[in-house]
């Protein structure tokens, strides 16, 4: 098996850390070529990315049209499009992989030859004091390790990372094969910038994909905490509410046309469990009530058996607190 990797990095202010990321990647022996995407960013890493460019020739750099932002996601999509290989692996562009980080995932492929994808466990590198504190504040603050429980067979892998509570999958510990993005597609540039497309991604490839683990208990990249992270800047519960319905909405609509019947349910449940997480529900009646005003933005919540399972547990647990004197 020719296993030669194409390595996508978007790259956005990421002018001090992107050196390491490219020669962590080029350092190994399975990587064919870097593809970099610079998503017209305001600091000097379009300098940095065009002199890595001329010191490798394994390097390839690209813009969007007119030099635009246009975020991560469709960053990512223009790098998958302009690459040359049958596996194509992620990295962030203020990240780095460790030595060996192709070694268990070309074994796996040569050995499944029904693998479309390989996940591995993404560690965690403390940059500075600064970005520290900030993650430890953050609502990040318990990961050390982004991983999978180990022996999720493929075909259970969607459900668990659907229902939550058995780990999560980083882009920088994936590689793909490239054929298998003709049935998941590739990042939705629909949800820009939620900083879910990641995760949206992941849960399409799950479930059209046979993914298997690689190394899920040792790291084989390292992503970096550092100050200027987005993923650990302060937010509103308002603002983390809206980019998650976002998300979760986007996968529903991918899933109710690609998915199978257990998984469309899965995901609409994740859809109908974030509506009611927030803001917290005191009472039956307002359950109820958030209830039927979520037909408003998802009328196709009427399809869904699970809708009515709990429209008619609430509406049960009203008539019981009205019967019982209570308030409701």
């Amino acid at each position: 098996m020719d296993f030669r990797v194409s390595v996508i990095i978007p790259v956005y202010n990421a002018g001090p850390f992107i050196r390491q990321a490219v020669e962590s990647a080029l350092a190994q022996p399975e990587t064919a070529e870097v593809v970099l995407v610079e998503d017209n960013s305001p600091d000097d890493s379009l300098a940095a990315c065009q002199k890595l460019a001329r010191e490798y020739p394994q390097v390839r750099l690209f813009q969007h049209p007119g030099g635009i932002n246009r975020g991560a996601g469709p960053s990512r999509n223009l790098g998958i499009i302009n690459s040359t290989r049958d596996f194509i692996a992620f990295l962030d562009a203020d990240d780095f992989y460790l030595p060996g980080r192709f070694t268990v995932v070309r074994q796996v492929f040569a050995e499944r030859p029904d693998c479309d994808g390989v996940y591995e466990a993404v560690g965690m590198h403390f940059e500075d004091e600064e970005g520290k504190t900030r993650w430890l504040e953050s609502d990040m603050a318990g990961i050390r390790m982004t991983t999978m429980e180990p022996g999720i067979p493929p075909g259970e892998l969607y459900a668990a990372l659907t229902r939550g509570g058995q780990g999560h999958i980083h882009l920088n510990g994936l590689v793909i094969r490239r054929e298998v993005l003709g049935r998941s597609g590739v990042f939705n540039e629909s949800i820009p910038n939620t900083r879910g497309e990641d995760t949206d991604f992941i849960l399409r490839l799950s479930a059209v994909g046979q993914l298997l683990p690689g190394s899920v208990e040792k790291p084989t990249s390292l992503r970096r905490v550092h100050a200027q992270n987005r993923v650990s800047a302060p937010r509103s519960a308002e603002s983390i509410q809206r980019d998650r319905m976002r998300l979760r909405a986007a996968t529903y609509a991918w899933v109710r046309e690609h998915g199978t019947p257990i998984q469309r349910d899965l995901a609409f449940r994740r859809l109908l469990r974030q509506h009611l997480s927030w803001p917290e529900i005191h009472s039956a009646r307002q359950r109820f009530f958030r209830l039927a005003g979520f037909l408003f933005r998802f009328p196709h919540a009427l399809t869904e058996k699970s809708y009515w399972r709990e429209c008619k547990d609430s509406l049960s647990a009203l008539i019981r607190g009205a019967n019982g004197g209570g308030r409701g």
